[in-house]
């Protein structure tokens, strides 16, 4: 007589199924990344939102419509039709507009290309809330109509 239960060897595959299952979706994760919670990005920009474990490019400061880029330690704002990059914008100190609220960006061309969507994302009166899996949940709202907004 066999000393092996009936389904041991099969539970065993599922379990080995379902642990490789688990590791192959935190790779996918570690890779393309959850967008940091927080910040309400809109459907269309959350495609520029740092990825966890990552900070992004630029912050932009909406009070101030500029976006400071980490790498050169400069500010690039709209300036009439033209835009500026400057140490500071408009000769308010660095420190008052690194202190107010600010939403990381991960872009790959200049932020003037994504600056109205951003600007109507993100007015001059926006302050960070609670990230979206702190807030309470609401039924008949999914998980889309929470980051829409």
């Amino acid at each position: 007589m066999n000393s092996t239960p009936a389904n041991g060897p099969s539970l065993t595959f599922r379990h080995f199924f379902m642990l490789c299952l688990v590791f192959l979706l935190a790779a996918c994760n570690a890779k393309f990344g959850l967008a940091a919670p927080g910040y309400g990005y809109p459907g269309g920009l959350s495609a520029h939102a740092p990825r966890l474990g990552n900070s992004g490019n630029y912050v932009y400061y909406p009070r101030y419509e500029a976006y400071f880029q980490r790498s050169s330690r400069m500010f690039y704002y709209p300036n009439g039709k033209k835009w500026e990059v400057q140490p500071t914008v408009l000769s308010t100190p660095v420190r008052e507009i690194l202190d107010s609220p600010g939403v990381p960006f991960q872009f790959s061309e200049h932020p003037s290309k994504y600056h109205e969507d951003v600007k109507l994302a993100f007015p001059t009166t926006w302050t960070p809330g609670k990230g979206r899996f702190d807030e309470p949940y609401e039924f008949g709202r999914s998980g889309w109509d929470i980051d829409r907004r």
